[in-house]
């Protein structure tokens, strides 16, 4: 959980970075300049009503101050920078394509499903909405009993309470998609 010294020092660094003085915040929130002091040097906790309102005056979403890290407020992620790892749920990797930002809704990933005609689908489900672009191969996706081969430049989305799992169905050709989620409720 973030700490009220946390949020505050989170305040003051945006307040600080737009060159506001604490007499700019409070004509623009609304909230006195020593309460917002208060609340910068960890002294109190601001009231959800009094960080929407400096939120809205620094010019960013509330849920920037109380992120359990603090996120950059544009995710870019280079080339030489993303990093491959073993995708779990069927056999190939995938890369992270997105980070967090705050309030962030979704995700995407760059995945690449090695040949598998053995291997069994594992269907699953949660909370969230799902999508993919092939970009390579063929992808066999099973939703909610329903199968869906997809090929290059096919696309797909559905909601992921439904079963639903993919595979790449191919004996020697690689396949490659981008994967997007919005963000996931309790598994």
């Amino acid at each position: 959980m973030i700490t009220k010294e946390e949020i505050g020092r989170r305040i003051k660094k945006i307040r600080e970075n737009q060159h506001f003085t604490l007499k700019n915040v409070e004509a623009r929130a609304k909230i006195s300049a020593t309460h917002i002091s208060e609340i910068e040097r960890g002294k109190t906790s601001p009231t959800i009503g009094a960080l929407i309102r400096i939120a809205d005056a620094l010019g960013k979403d509330p849920a920037y101050f109380i992120e359990k890290e603090e996120l950059e407020d544009v995710s870019f992620i280079a080339l030489e920078d993303r990093e491959k790892t073993e995708l779990g749920r069927a056999e190939g990797f995938i890369e992270m394509l997105t980070n967090s930002i705050p309030s962030g809704k979704i995700n995407a990933r760059l995945i690449e499903l090695t040949p598998s005609t053995d291997r069994e689908i594992d269907l699953h489900e949660h909370s969230c909405d799902e999508a993919a672009l092939v970009l390579e191969g063929d992808i066999i996706f099973h939703v909610n009993g329903n199968v869906y081969e997809l090929g290059e430049g096919d696309s797909i989305y559905y909601v992921a309470t439904q079963k639903h799992g993919y595979s790449n169905n191919s004996s020697e050709v690689k396949a490659k998609m981008i994967w997007f989620a919005s963000e996931r409720g309790v598994d």
